[in-house]
């Protein structure tokens, strides 16, 4: 039986998108894109959510659909609801629901890969603020997910230390489902 990893990649294309801009010729480039990638990122986190941003009107839907209360989004940016031990979980599932899709759907490799970024964050959050593992990955598969993302040049700070959080709760759990 072939295994499966997140979006239906294997774990040597997720190593390949995680490792985007790794091998850029010339570290001018690499920084440049860092340095967007980074960006990009923040304004990301630090920007509350805009009505009408794709981001928010798949939420929006999908927890609608869901039966699920839409006020707590109200004002909050996406580093507040990701990184606040707070935010509901179905809240969490939802992004990371909304981020698998995106992924899947962007042209742009930054793009993507900042989608990415927000769905290991919403795993990372349900984990170190909830408990829950909302995935189907296993715990080894996310701490080696968790690492890669760390490691990125252009990692917002606040997301490597969550990231590192979560990391320490999957070394502890390995070998359970």
């Amino acid at each position: 039986m072939e295994k499966k990893s997140t979006y239906g990649l294997k774990l040597d294309q997720m190593a390949g998108l995680f490792s985007m801009g790794a091998e850029e010729p010339d570290p001018t480039d690499e920084r440049d894109e860092n340095e967007t990638l980074a960006k990009l990122l923040q304004e990301q986190l630090a920007c509350a959510l805009p009505r009408h941003s794709l981001l928010f009107d798949a939420l929006l839907m999908m927890m609608d659909q869901e039966g699920h209360d839409t006020r707590s989004l109200a004002g909050r940016s996406l580093g507040q609801v990701l990184l606040e031990p707070q935010s509901d979980v179905d809240l969490l599932r939802a992004i990371k629901d909304c981020s698998k899709r995106l992924s899947h759907e962007l042209d742009s490799e930054a793009e993507a890969a900042l989608a990415t970024t927000v769905y290991f964050a919403a795993l990372a959050s349900a984990l170190v603020h909830h408990d829950k593992k909302i995935t189907q990955n296993s715990y080894e598969k996310l701490g080696e997910s968790f690492i890669l993302l760390s490691a990125k040049k252009w990692m917002a700070q606040e997301l490597i230390g969550l990231f590192g959080r979560a990391r320490r709760i999957c070394e502890s759990r390995r070998g359970e489902q």
